[in-house]
């Protein structure tokens, strides 16, 4: 027996059968264009995260300082060990997993494995006559910076091959997707236009799926772009693990013979190194939780003169051979409105900044004074100066200088000592004289009532 149910059912099933086809053709098209998306999102960040060209580039860079090293009048046997250390270890990345593949691609596999071999051949721990040491080890860095000069050449012709050839797959894949998008669009409308005669509440339930799915879309996009940013910091830890790494190698090599010199020689490199990595991990996370509005400042009268002189003497204790030079005002003491822990931070990049490229003979000096309504520390150094060009962009999250240190940094310091600045209803003014050094200042407002007494 049929029940009035199942009746209805089936009158359904054929007056939307019809549709059926159009759905297939609709959902086909969304999902071609889909996953050709999704595979050009993931080529894309593939090609962004490829980093061979920089590897050679430090590998050649370290080849030279060796050969400077070597090739000195009176060449300083620890820091030819050094740079010995830091060339091999570079070299060894070469010949490992995917930068081994690549250079093996190019047909360079086999030259960087004889260079190895030949700058092993050479370790300064098993040579007894130094001077013999140095010539060979100068006549050999000559010889293996112009092979890997080559080697780097054919890198970069090889990525621009590359990028080329991508760009075009790109533009090709973009037509694509257009054209599936649209299609399915046109489909969409036609399907819409019958279901809007027949049934409104399954157009309702379509256009809530549209929704989800747009919101869907924008969580995948957000997700990528934490992911390529997460990529372009991972290249700065390259330096310090390879510190690491170069220090425990040094340390194995001698074996039994490791004397306590030596322990607290590598023991300063690896906390260096350490140091370094904590601040970055520290700065990412502190400018993620910038991004999704999590860091709140908790406002409270800051002496910036302690805090200033308290923040010196822990940096000190980091670089007890560089010279911090603080001026407090005379008298009372200013007092600012802020959060001592982001003040913290702020003051910390401005004075890492400062010792960065100011010489190390050279002292950076810290400055406390107040104007009108505002608390200010500046921080100078007698470095190369800010080149003119870079003044408009010296804030931008990732932008680094014609003149910045190379290997050293990501570009997000100052930009980070900004934001938490204009969070506490600062700002952070700079002023540069190129080949004279260049000056900091932190903008803070005052703090209502009097100022504290030197004491």
């Amino acid at each position: 027996m049929t029940t009035g149910g199942d009746t209805r059912a089936g009158r359904d099933w054929v007056r939307f059968a019809p549709l059926f086809p159009v759905v297939l053709v609709v959902v086909g098209s969304l999902g071609f264009a889909l996953a050709q998306s999704s595979a050009l999102e993931r080529d894309m960040r593939v090609a962004a995260t490829q980093n061979m060209l920089w590897v050679v580039t430090q590998t050649q860079m370290e080849l030279l300082q060796l050969t400077l090293a070597a090739g000195r009048a009176a060449p300083d046997a620890d820091d030819v060990a050094r740079r010995y250390d830091l060339a091999l270890a570079r070299l060894n990345l070469m010949r490992q997993g995917p930068q081994a593949r690549y250079l093996d691609d190019l047909g360079h596999l086999d030259r960087v494995l004889d260079m190895a071999a030949a700058l092993e051949a050479l370790d300064p721990l098993e040579h007894d006559a130094p001077a013999a040491l140095h010539t060979a080890l100068f006549d050999l860095g000559q010889r293996q910076s112009a092979q890997i000069n080559r080697i780097a050449n054919d890198v970069m012709t090889h990525d621009w091959d590359k990028t080329a050839t991508r760009l075009d797959d790109y533009r090709a894949t973009q037509r694509v997707i257009i054209a599936a998008v649209s299609f399915a669009l046109l489909a969409a409308l036609a399907m819409s236009w019958v279901l809007l005669r027949n049934q409104k509440r399954l157009h309702a339930a379509q256009i809530g799926r549209l929704r989800a799915a747009t919101e869907l879309q924008q969580e995948r996009n957000a997700s990528a772009m934490y992911r390529d940013f997460a990529a372009i910091v991972s290249h700065q830890m390259r330096t310090p693990l390879s510190l690491i790494d170069s220090a425990m190698q040094r340390l194995a090599r001698k074996g039994s013979q490791v004397s306590a010199a030596d322990v607290a020689e590598r023991r300063a490199v690896v906390g260096d190194a350490v140091d370094r990595l904590t601040r970055l991990v520290d700065t990412v996370m502190l400018l993620a939780k910038l991004d999704t509005d999590q860091v709140k400042a908790r406002f409270e009268p800051l002496d910036m003169a302690a805090a200033a002189r308290s923040l010196c003497i822990e940096i000190a204790a980091r670089h007890p051979d560089r010279c911090l030079r603080l001026t407090p005002p005379e008298g009372a003491r200013p007092i600012a409105l802020g959060d001592p822990h982001l003040v913290g931070h702020i003051l910390q990049n401005l004075i890492d900044n400062a010792l960065k490229y100011a010489p190390p003979d050279a002292p950076v000096t810290l400055r406390v004074f107040a104007e009108r309504d505002e608390v200010a520390c500046a921080v100078a150094d007698c470095g190369p100066g800010i080149d003119p060009a870079d003044l408009p962009h010296l804030f931008e999250r990732y932008y680094r200088g014609a003149s910045a240190c190379t290997g050293n940094g990501t570009g997000l310091g100052l930009a980070l000592a900004r934001e938490l600045a204009v969070l506490q209803g600062g700002r952070i003014e700079v002023d540069s004289h190129p080949g004279a050094g260049a000056r900091f200042t932190l903008w803070l407002p005052r703090a209502s009532g009097e100022g504290a007494r030197d004491g």
